[in-house]
């Protein structure tokens, strides 16, 4: 049986797979798939009560945790959308959402209220749950999360929605300036999934580790969705933290992880990992950003597993592409396009370029979003003519696999020249002395714009600017040296772990440069 709504996978997996474990906690407790289900049809019935109607929204501001994967499940049983935010938004940031997409309800947890609590943004809402530990007193105005599902005597046992509504608005994360929401569909996001899973072969034996947050759509699908689609075990981690990660693989030998590329450079290296057996990992898959492609050797090589690297957008709901485990992908790929998805590459001026060379990368396919929240006019720029114009350039090869060189956006043009931040971060990325790295332009007066690179060094290393810079001239044309280097503790990054260029580029603006070279 096909299920075509999000509900309706968890009500198929309670069906058929009621005793097996859907989520596990690093306390060692868990609850099956059954249990999941009919706590989701008891908060559904809150949500009811509480006035919550067919395409009403719905904040969810919770990281991964229980109550997170509940609330995915009632939203689609009301017919209600899914708003999830980052759960590190300030308060103006949250301000902004709700002003956007005007709620009618929120669940939230405790960590999570400060940035609710300043000019009380909820208040005005019919339903107001927090999720807090049991021990801790009741907050005025809010209600307990697991009061109200112990209270309640009534379950929703029908869903209430259509494959065609909307399952969730995803903000976008911000990486370069306001976000807008981004509209997905329960048969978009299912399709999505699918796709994934038929390419990366997941089953039942498979167990799942939430290293990405599931108010992010990597996460949501990779994790949330995919895990039940193959009505898999999904391991709760919280938040990402490399060490419990590394212990929760070893502990409750996980089979299988998704992430952006900053997180498996912290966790495989040898001396993070120490003497744990993770031998059970079978799979990997990286994306969300550039892929060195010395971390993809050191994964397969180091550890023995099989590791592929994918791309996608939210608004695609959100995989393009991936590798296709077992088969050999030129270095540097992220795969061919999914089944079904179709790939075009235009220049600047709409037309189309010969194989391999560089353009817009732009997909048609059944798994577009079903569009930005309240913007039609973006809507239809970014739908031209039924294709997804994804502001992302890259090539294809005659084999079909995809290359991408940057985003549009990120481009920098120096004395005329263009060069894309990600072949620069490559190069610097192969410096034993680099852990992480992100190029972005600066303003300059007479070339333009200067590239400026901010670094934070490898465990242990010891390098200046000027070496790094010396290694650039021997590796790049010389207009896409770096002429600056900063040295910083870590990356601003989003909550999917992308990183944040809007942020660095002003920081460089603001404050003057560690190092000024002149290549």
């Amino acid at each position: 049986m096909m299920s075509d709504t999000v509900d309706q996978v968890f009500a198929q997996a309670a069906q058929d797979a009621g005793s097996s474990a859907h989520l596990v906690f690093a306390a060692g407790d868990s609850c099956t798939y059954r249990e999941t289900y009919q706590r989701a049809q008891r908060l559904a019935a809150v949500l009811i009560a509480g006035g919550i109607a067919p395409g009403d929204r719905v904040v969810c501001f919770l990281g991964n945790s229980r109550p997170l994967f509940e609330l995915y499940i009632a939203c689609g049983l009301t017919g209600a959308t899914a708003v999830p935010i980052n759960t590190l938004s300030t308060a103006r940031e949250v301000g902004n959402v709700i002003a956007d997409c005007t709620p009618r309800g929120i669940v939230v947890q405790r960590s999570a209220l400060a940035a609710l609590s300043g000019e009380d943004l909820a208040q005005d809402l019919p339903v107001r749950l927090l999720f807090k530990p049991e021990s801790e007193a009741p907050t005025c105005g809010w209600r307990d999360y697991e009061e109200a599902l112990a209270s309640t005597e009534s379950v929703t046992e029908e869903s209430c929605s259509r494959p065609d509504d909307a399952a969730m608005i995803m903000y976008s994360s911000g990486t370069t300036g306001a976000p807008k929401g981004i509209v997905l569909g329960h048969r978009q996001l299912l399709a999505n999934a699918r796709l994934v899973r038929q390419v990366l072969g997941y089953g039942p034996s498979d167990r799942f580790l939430t290293l990405l947050p599931s108010f992010h759509v990597f996460g949501y699908s990779f994790d949330f969705l995919q895990s039940a689609l193959a009505r898999a075990p999904m391991v709760v981690l919280p938040t990402f933290e490399p060490q419990i990660a590394l212990d929760l693989i070893q502990q409750k030998r996980v089979t299988v992880l998704a992430g952006v590329p900053l997180m498996f450079v912290t966790m495989f290296d040898p001396a993070a990992i120490g003497d744990r057996d993770i031998s059970c990992l079978r799979l990997i898959d990286v994306g969300g950003g550039p892929v060195p492609p010395s971390l993809v050797r050191g994964l397969q090589r180091n550890l023995g597993v099989n590791t592929v690297e994918s791309y996608g957008l939210t608004e695609i709901s959100p995989v393009a592409s991936v590798q296709i485990p077992g088969r050999l992908a030129p270095e540097g790929s992220c795969g061919p396009v999914l089944p079904g998805i179709e790939l075009r590459v235009h220049d600047r001026d709409g037309n189309p370029v010969a194989t391999s060379e560089s353009g817009e990368l732009q997909f048609r396919c059944n798994t577009f979003m079903i569009g930005y929240w309240q913007q039609p006019e973006l809507t239809a720029a970014t739908l031209a003519e039924g294709w997804l114009r994804t502001g992302d350039v890259g090539r294809v090869d005659e084999a079909g696999n995809i290359f991408i060189h940057d985003r549009i956006k990120d481009m920098i043009v120096t004395n005329g020249y263009n060069v894309y931040p990600k072949e620069v971060e490559l190069v610097l990325y192969a410096h034993p002395a680099v852990q992480s790295v992100a190029i972005v332009g600066v303003p300059h007066e007479v070339r333009g714009e200067d590239l400026h690179a901010f670094v934070v060094r490898a465990p242990g290393a010891d390098t200046d600017g000027e070496a790094l810079i010396t290694y650039c001239r021997e590796q790049l044309a010389r207009f896409k040296v770096p002429r600056g280097v900063s040295f910083i503790d870590a990356m601003p990054l989003t909550a999917s772990g992308k990183i944040r260029r809007f942020a660095l580029r002003k920081k460089s603006t603001e404050s003057a440069p560690a190092q000024e070279i002149s290549p």
